[in-house]
């Protein structure tokens, strides 16, 4: 009994040393943080700046070229020299050099449509980038209040289970009490002791779950600050509308969808490019140089400066190809029609998905309402059994059993009103309403 007491005592001191002052983290603040500092979300947000960028018409030869080229080089040549009349000059290392800079300007009036289509594929590709990064937003929203909700349900069975401690500790204290006035027994207070020292262990247990379960929120919102905090234990659900109007709406809401529309949408412009090759290249090119030469002796001049403006219009025209343009415009029109079986699919897929999520949540609503029943149930049992035991009605093994099926009467309770709200919000994020959900 002795080894009991000093277990006992060990562990009561440990429960009371984690029980200090802990900061508050509401739902709102945690929302802010992920949106700020979430990874998948700022992988995200700089996807669209690229896509943004991409989309630029500086990005896709709208706008004219110029470049500008010079050049200088310097000879030392031996060189003998026969002129006409019979006289020779021989030279060593005769010096000559030459200069040139020019400026040259080039501008492609026509290519087919081709700078057209890849603008309108690139606008499309920065739409699809930011319902990407709107996917990642609900996807990220949905992890975040599953580690949030997770916390609310362990504190509140942390809570439950230090209310029963309590208990445990008052019978303990009846226990010896009685055993004084000659009225309990040893095998009563070792009795109590046991159930202490097992409900402190819970306890215990349970706030390494709550930590843990804070670890993988703070994953989340990628940050190691808050270290030890207490969430909002309040569910709030949400004025859910009908079935048939969540399915109405599905393919103008659902993101994934929106996405597998804008890929319809990005391979019918892909078809549009397959056919550019078909048409001309149109160039217009200018260049003015100037040029500057110093020859050795040996030369018939012996210095050339020159410099003027030349222009051109420029025609490339594949007109036949071997066959390589038959085969590319074939491939895009399957491509295409592959996006829009796809779309198909993934609409039938997500309406499967919503149906579950959809009859998940009606039963989850309704065990929670029955287990709300039950945890009345059992607290008026355990009360009955509790003024019984005071009385040396009944056994202690008895009165434990009252208060076990209290305790499993309210964590099953609180886990079926935890999981009710997240089936609730798989609902709205299958939907493609998430954000109109009430947290």
């Amino acid at each position: 009994m002795l080894k009991n007491i000093i277990s006992f005592t060990a562990i009561t001191l440990l429960v009371a040393s984690q029980s200090f002052a802990q900061q508050f983290l509401s739902k709102e603040a945690a929302i802010q943080m992920a949106l700020e500092e979430n990874f998948n979300i700022k992988i995200s947000k700089n996807a669209i700046e690229i896509a943004e960028g991409n989309a630029s018409k500086d990005n896709l030869g709208f706008k004219p070229t110029v470049s500008v080229t010079g050049g200088a080089t310097y000879n030392l040549d031996n060189s003998k020299a026969v002129f006409q009349d019979g006289r020779e000059t021989q030279l060593n290392f005769a010096g000559s050099n030459s200069m040139n800079a020019g400026v040259g300007v080039n501008y492609v009036l026509f290519d087919g449509f081709n700078r057209q289509y890849n603008l309108e594929r690139n606008l499309q590709s920065y739409t699809a980038s930011q319902l990407n990064a709107r996917l990642a937003l609900e996807n990220v929203l949905l992890q975040l209040f599953n580690a949030y909700y997770e916390i609310a349900r362990l504190e509140v069975d942390t809570e439950s289970l230090k209310e029963l401690l309590a208990i445990s500790k008052e019978r303990l204290e009846r226990a010896k009490v009685s055993y004084d006035y000659g009225v309990g027994t040893l095998l009563d207070i070792s009795n109590a002791e046991v159930d202490v020292n097992t409900d402190s262990i819970a306890v215990l247990n349970q706030q390494q779950l709550v930590s843990n379960a804070r670890h993988n929120l703070n994953f989340i919102l990628n940050t190691d600050v808050l270290q030890n905090y207490e969430v909002d234990t309040n569910v709030v659900f949400s004025p859910l509308m009908s079935r048939e109007q969540f399915i109405t709406g599905l393919k103008g809401a659902n993101v994934q969808l929106l996405m597998a529309a804008s890929d319809i949408r990005l391979s019918e412009i892909d078809q549009k490019l397959t056919t550019t090759s078909r048409l001309p290249t149109i160039s217009l090119g200018g260049q003015y140089g100037i040029n500057r030469i110093q020859n050795n002796s040996a030369s018939f001049l012996d210095r050339l400066n020159s410099n003027g403006l030349s222009t051109s219009v420029n025609l490339n025209w594949d007109v036949f190809d071997g066959g390589r343009r038959k085969v590319q415009e074939q491939n895009a029109k399957i491509t295409k029609l592959n996006q829009e079986l796809n779309y198909d699919l993934l609409y039938q897929q997500i309406l499967r998905d919503f149906e579950n999520a959809w009859t998940t949540y009606q039963n989850r609503l309704t065990v929670w309402k029955a287990l709300e029943q039950n945890v009345i149930t059992s607290r008026l049992n355990f009360v009955r059994s509790q003024e019984r035991y005071n009385l040396r009605q009944i056994t202690s093994l008895a009165f434990r059993e009252a208060q076990s099926n209290y305790l499993t009467a309210m964590t099953s309770r609180n886990r079926a009103k935890y999981d009710a709200k997240l089936a609730e919000l798989q609902v709205y994020s299958t939907a493609g309403k998430i954000q109109d959900a009430v947290y």
